[in-house]
């Protein structure tokens, strides 16, 4: 997908950021995010057919720089773990240095039902498919276990830093979130536990787990 760069519709996303961010979004008014901007609220309407729209949007075009960015950091990186690491770090430190979005990401954008309904499509889906590259990587060059699904893992990663930075947004953001890189990226390549036996793909347990992660991509938890 490509974005218009227009400096106008970029300043009126921040703004919405902003204001989403503090007001909440059913709270937060058109003109608000106007005044926010520095343009008339009736310019936001030639931009934005209305308030959800702009919130969906903010979303498409902010995951679409920090795919960007990601993919070009990640693979500069040699090994699985080297490239799992860097995600995870790029991740934690992008909500870290942006509040604002952290809070529009993580808890208004859920009280989009359009957002909950086509957030598997994508800007997120290639956000996915960047986790699921590394995973692969790692698993070729033995940094990762082979016989772990790949959706699995997949899966497990998104959903940890989710939630992860969920917390750490309705939890005030009173913590470091870039401290949890070590030990996130430990809990994702070494796990919890020792000397577990892990079923494989061929045992009755294993095709179980397969048949049951193969129904789908994850779906956003709903805040609120």
């Amino acid at each position: 997908m490509r974005f218009k760069t227009d400096d106008k519709r970029l300043r009126i996303l921040d703004a919405a950021v902003k204001v989403f961010a503090h007001e909440g979004f059913f709270k937060a008014k058109v003109s608000q995010i106007a005044s926010e901007a520095g343009v008339a609220p009736g310019t936001v309407y030639l931009y934005f057919k209305n308030k959800e729209d702009l919130l969906i949007s903010i979303f498409e075009v902010k995951m679409h720089d920090i795919n960007l960015r990601f993919h070009a950091a990640v693979m500069e990186k040699e090994d699985g773990r080297s490239r799992l690491e860097c995600l995870v770090r790029m991740h934690l430190a992008g909500f870290q240095t942006q509040p604002d979005l952290a809070a529009c990401f993580q808890v208004e954008l859920r009280q989009s039902g359009r957002f909950m309904r086509e957030n598997v499509k994508g800007e997120l889906q290639r956000y996915l498919d960047l986790i699921r590259e590394i995973v692969e990587h790692g698993r070729r060059d033995g940094s990762f276990r082979s016989e772990l699904p790949v959706r699995l893992v997949t899966h497990l990663i998104f959903g940890t830093l989710d939630e992860v930075v969920s917390t750490w947004v309705v939890s005030g953001m009173k913590y470091n979130l870039v401290s949890l890189t070590g030990p996130l990226t430990d809990l994702f390549t070494n796990g919890i536990g020792r000397g577990v036996r892990v079923p494989a793909l061929d045992d009755p347990v294993g095709r179980r787990t397969e048949q049951i992660i193969a129904s789908g991509l994850p779906t956003l938890r709903r805040h609120g």
